[in-house]
């Protein structure tokens, strides 16, 4: 059986860079995807817009195209990355999800739903953080009649006219998802956990992040102060969607959502609402049941330190706070993706 020098898992951003990475350095690999390259980018809503303009949304060589102060829609994300993966074609097997993976002593061993089994020295990790939707336990609590969703939600479909919705969870999608059921004519109430900083996307013309990255504070290591402040506030840039956006779109902005019952969902303040239908939008766990490597998953995320397993050539990217807060951005894709292939590459050429 072919022993490829590396598989990459996953064929969003840091998954096709780290591809190009590999061709140019001249090695065999293969790029395995469970659906579409960019294909997570198209399980979002799509209306939403990212929170980066375009002139950090492209990966090296190829700027994304429109206007560079402009926010891209998801959809625009995921055909970027079809065209990016567009040379790669060769290298990459979509409609693949790799089920389970081992480590032999010699490599890799990569079980696929198709029934594959695949070889290769070394292993890039690139599933990225936006997995599984948590859904709390309350959810079960539900009755039937309410509709529940995620925020992976495409579209919404067969809305209750003029009825209650209850969206849990303040972060940008929160937010976005929020505005959108509002304008459907929906009475809107916003589940708000812990407190944070809620900035524009712009200031003084320039994208916020143009300002970040110009201060030095988007790429500071994960470890040092100023990163450490940054991840107590946990600011999210969220424009025309911050508090007073929302409560001038009618939206009712509630604390935690503690509790449901019925056709309840109960809040930490001691009132309630009774709703006809339920977001979930509170983020996202990792999948790691396929991973089958000792040492490399604990409490249900995978064990990296600046993208390094404990297991030799097994590599992690497009994980938050990797290195620098620029980590979860398409914006830290580059510098992320190049620590690993570095040392990958020293790996592979240390095996000859």
């Amino acid at each position: 059986m072919q022993m490829r020098d590396c598989i990459v898992i996953g064929g969003g951003q840091c998954g096709l860079y780290a591809a190009h990475c590999l061709a140019a350095q001249g090695r065999d690999f293969l790029l395995l995807e469970r659906s579409q390259p960019g294909s997570a980018w198209r399980a979002r809503l799509s209306s939403m817009t990212l929170f980066t303009s375009r002139q950090f949304c492209g990966l090296p060589g190829k700027p994304m195209a429109g206007a560079p102060e402009g926010f891209p829609t998801v959809d625009e994300m995921a055909a970027y990355l079809e065209q990016y993966a567009a040379p790669l074609a060769a290298h990459i097997k979509t409609d693949t999800e790799v089920v389970n993976v081992s480590h032999n002593g010699d490599g890799f061993v990569v079980q696929t739903g198709n029934g594959e089994q695949l070889l290769a020295r070394s292993l890039i990790n690139a599933t990225g953080s936006n997995q599984q939707c948590i859904v709390p336990p309350m959810a079960s609590a539900l009755d039937a009649e309410v509709v529940q969703y995620t925020a992976a939600v495409r579209e919404f479909e067969n809305l209750p006219a003029h009825g209650q919705a209850v969206v849990v969870g303040s972060g940008a999608s929160g937010r976005q998802i929020a505005a959108v059921l509002a304008e459907k004519g929906l009475r809107v109430t916003l589940a708000r956990g812990t407190p944070r900083g809620l900035p524009p996307n712009t200031v003084l013309g320039k994208d916020l992040f143009w300002w970040l990255k110009r201060l030095g504070i988007l790429f500071a290591d994960k470890n040092s102060l100023i990163a450490k402040l940054l991840k107590t506030r946990n600011p999210v840039p969220c424009g025309e969607v911050n508090d007073s956006g929302l409560l001038h779109r009618g939206v009712e902005l509630q604390g935690r959502a503690v509790s449901c019952l019925g056709r309840e969902v109960q809040f930490n303040n001691g009132e309630s609402v009774e709703t006809d239908l339920v977001v979930w939008a509170l983020g996202y766990q990792d999948a790691t049941d396929w991973l089958q490597i000792d040492q490399t998953v604990q409490d249900g995320e995978f064990v990296q330190s600046y993208g390094n397993t404990p297991q030799p050539g097994l590599f992690v990217v497009g994980r938050k706070w990797l290195s620098c807060r620029a980590s979860e951005l398409v914006m830290g894709t580059q510098a992320d993706v190049d620590r690993v292939m570095v040392t990958l590459a020293g790996y592979l050429d240390k095996r000859g």
